[in-house]
């Protein structure tokens, strides 16, 4: 069963002139005209009167205003007004609402509804389409409804100078408002950065402090070191084209992202099932409140592959620097003397790490043989009894 989406945004805009559209306003005149409704005409500033119905919304507001008195409402009217009579188009956005989402989100509970965020969300909203579009001279004011089964909040737009002739909104700038709104009211951004804080603080972090072939990877990951020697084996001469996204890397992105997946499991298993756990979430979030699998499946494919092409590129850059010929090396080394203690610091550390490690796994293997002595004697002893 296909769930409603959290957010839909509904836009259309209206010419300044009924010639050659007059039966198109007058459809939408019968719309806004019915009985449970105030008397209006076909002007820009009467559809205030239709967002303003107090039967059936909360009141205007308008990027800087919560609420309007009659006179600012007066005010805004006559800007409508005016604008229409300079040839502005009007701009016609129905931003409208899952109710279950908007509980999921907290912004309703019970009969209570956060208006201050559905309002903000509008504003962020709005102001990132003028941003978009364009309209350096755009006056907009909203109001939030309640008389059908779905909250939604209906945005009237104008240019008051320059007015454009082309009313179409571009789809990008529609989808980015629908993001905006779903950024604003949800909040995801802690979860989000939770996936960017794992491949980029450490992952990436991680894998630029060690050197692929060093000892302790010889010695307890030697797969992960021959798979990083075949990658070097078959890299294009020309190294411009040692970047993961280059064209002169498409053969070898399998065994990029191969390695990448051997040095996730080797070092973060844990950490790895954790961000896929997250990137799980987000992905039905993402899903839940545009609706749209295709949308909520580029989602994923951006995070990973985000995450095979940084690592894929410092795996290329290590070995950009592996490359280079012994004196450049030295120089490098022996540039700037912090580099050079850092560096006797790492290789220590390392050191000391190589030793734990190689030092745990002895005594793995001694207690395993000193429990399988145990195992033959007590088998031994078993046999004698018998």
């Amino acid at each position: 069963m296909t769930r409603v989406p959290g957010v839909i945004i509904k836009s259309k805009f209206k010419l300044p002139q009924a010639t050659r559209r007059s039966r198109r306003f007058t459809t939408y005149l019968s719309y806004i005209d019915r009985p449970e409704t105030k008397a209006r005409s076909q002007q820009f500033e009467n559809y205030h009167d239709y967002m303003e119905d107090e039967l059936k919304s909360s009141g205007l507001f308008t990027a800087t205003q919560d609420r309007l008195n009659a006179t600012e409402r007066e005010q805004l009217r006559d800007i409508f007004r005016r604008a229409q009579e300079n040839g502005s188009i009007l701009w016609q956005d129905v931003i409208s609402f899952d109710e279950t989402w908007l509980q999921e989100v907290g912004v309703k509970e019970n009969h209570y509804i956060d208006e201050q965020r559905l309002m903000q969300a509008t504003r962020n909203a709005t102001n990132l389409m003028i941003e978009k579009e364009q309209m350096l001279h755009a006056t907009w004011t909203a109001a939030i409804h309640y008389n059908t089964d779905n909250i939604h909040v209906h945005v009237a737009t104008v240019e008051t100078i320059h007015p454009r002739e082309r009313g179409k909104r571009k789809p990008k700038t529609i989808e980015k408002m629908k993001a905006q709104v779903v950024h604003t009211l949800a909040g995801r951004t802690r979860e989000q950065e939770k996936l960017n804080t794992f491949i980029r603080e450490e992952v990436l972090a991680h894998k630029r402090n060690r050197s692929t072939t060093s000892a302790s990877n010889r010695i307890l990951h030697p797969e992960l070191v021959r798979q990083y020697k075949t990658i070097q084996k078959q890299l294009p001469d020309d190294k411009r084209q040692w970047y993961y996204n280059m064209n002169g890397m498409h053969e070898l992105r399998p065994s990029l992202n191969q390695f990448t997946d051997t040095y996730l499991a080797t070092y973060f298993e844990k950490e790895h099932s954790e961000f896929k756990q997250q990137l799980n979430t987000e992905v039905a979030f993402y899903e839940r409140s545009y609706g749209s699998a295709s949308q909520a499946s580029a989602y994923r494919k951006t995070k990973e592959h985000d995450l095979y092409t940084r690592m894929g590129n410092a795996v290329l850059s290590e070995m950009r620097e592996s490359s280079k010929p012994p004196q450049k090396l030295a120089k490098k080394a022996a540039s700037s003397p912090k580099q050079r203690i850092r560096s006797a610091f790492r290789r220590e550390r390392i050191m000391q790490e190589t030793l734990y490690r190689i030092g745990r796994h002895m005594n793995d293997e001694w207690d395993h043989i000193k429990n399988q002595r145990a195992f033959e004697q007590l088998e031994q002893e078993v046999q004698y009894e018998r």
